[in-house]
């Protein structure tokens, strides 16, 4: 009875399975006795799950029809996006970026702002481009719409981020069909960890601005983990400078996200960001996925926007959340200096991290045989296709030190 684009349909989710296995054997051998490496939210010393409390506080007296009640717009109530647009590009970003023309669509997290852009910006049988180390759900939703997917490579040989592969693979794609929908999770990405340089920022910007001579260009800018870079706020943010006074055919698409943010992963809040040098762009832009928001979804969380619209526009508020995911920011840096300089010092192969939940053990054909054998030993992490995902937003201090001796001990057995 299935249509036939769905017959063939089938998901195996590794996140979701192999966190299951973990949850199984803590609960046999005991939480202690088991690095479960595998959970992708933040999550305190005593491996419990963190809720910032500024955040739940605010969300815990909101009127009762403030929660339940439909959004004002399925395509976003007017605060919640006016602060989306302050919090991705800075509270004066109506002076900073004045020649610019913006506009915004509420989703159902970075989810929905990844899924709307690739519906609305690639027609079936066209291609993306999307990196070799990658956030798997990119790659489900390109199936999901009839859309191909084109890999560049995310690193070169010295681990900084693979400028000329993106370029070539770019222009071939622009060749081929006109344009080119491509996708950069950065800063913090996941799984690597890696955040491009203001230089690299540099190098792509002028990418742009040769090659829209001979096509469109869309930049999904995936900023899901922004506000866990080590840089800081503004720091994070600094290379959207270059996305100003870019040719009318470049499009650049935030997909922003509160899951992290805020720890507010279950609400399902995010955002389609545009930023253009056209307005009919953004007009195009908001016209399409307003409509794909009501065909899809309907409308997103009134409660949750409300939330983050209630926090951004309070100073106070907005600064004592500030400072207590700040506490965190810096408590992921310390598990990571500990994973790294272990992992250094065992010869363990890593892929370049500079923030963020996560650090890559790139491990080739080998990945899925280590990552099993790490489990008979108690020790779980995602499996990937080329390498191992340590999930340092979750593991305690304690039990990184010494996990990546344990991690060459199973390398050295299996190779």
């Amino acid at each position: 009875m299935l249509a036939n684009h769905s017959k063939d349909k089938s998901i195996v989710d590794k996140v979701f399975t192999v966190v299951a296995k973990a949850k199984e054997a803590k609960e046999k051998f005991g939480q202690e006795n088991v690095i479960d490496a595998t959970i992708g939210v933040l999550c305190n010393e005593d491996a419990q799950f963190v809720n910032f409390k500024t955040v739940s506080e605010v969300y815990k007296n909101l009127p009762d029809n403030e929660i339940a009640a439909y959004a004002s717009s399925f395509s976003g109530d007017p605060k919640y996006l006016e602060c989306v647009k302050e919090v991705v590009l800075g509270k004066n970003y109506g002076e900073e970026f004045k020649d610019s023309f913006i506009d915004a669509v509420a989703t159902p997290g970075g989810s929905g702002a990844v899924s709307n852009t690739i519906w609305n910006y690639v027609d079936k049988g066209e291609k993306i481009l999307i990196p070799d180390w990658m956030w798997e759900s990119y790659k489900i939703m390109s199936e999901e719409f009839g859309v191909k997917y084109e890999l560049y490579s995310l690193f070169d040989e010295n681990g900084a981020f693979n400028t000329a592969d993106f370029e070539q693979k770019a222009e071939k794609i622009i060749e081929e069909q006109g344009k080119v929908l491509a996708i950069i999770n950065d800063p913090c990405h996941n799984p690597t960890g890696y955040s491009l340089s203001m230089d690299e920022w540099k190098e792509l910007r002028d990418f742009f601005i040769k090659t829209a001579l001979k096509g469109d260009i869309i930049l999904l800018n995936d900023i899901a983990y922004i506000d866990y870079d080590f840089r800081g706020e503004k720091g994070a943010r600094e290379y959207m400078e270059y996305f100003k006074g870019l040719p009318e055919n470049v499009l650049v698409i935030f997909a922003f996200s509160i899951s992290k943010a805020f720890t507010e992963y279950g609400l399902r809040v995010g955002a389609q960001l545009a930023l253009s040098s056209s307005k009919k762009v953004t007009d195009d832009f908001k016209r399409a996925n307003e409509f794909s928001c009501r065909s899809r979804w309907s409308n997103i969380s009134r409660g949750g926007m409300r939330l983050f619209s209630d926090i951004v526009s309070n100073p106070e508020l907005f600064d004592k959340l500030k400072k207590e995911r700040n506490e965190y920011v810096g408590l992921m840096k310390e598990r990571a200096d500990i994973f790294i300089k272990e992992a250094k010092e065992e010869g363990i192969p890593m892929c370049t991290y500079r923030g963020g939940f996560f650090i890559t053990v790139p491990l080739g054909d080998d990945t899925e045989k280590i990552g099993l054998e790490l489990q008979k030993e108690n020790i779980f992490t995602v499996i990937l296709e080329k390498g191992l995902r340590i999930a340092i937003c979750s593991v305690p201090k304690r039990q990184l030190h010494g996990l990546p001796a344990k991690i060459k001990m199973v390398i050295d057995r299996v190779k």
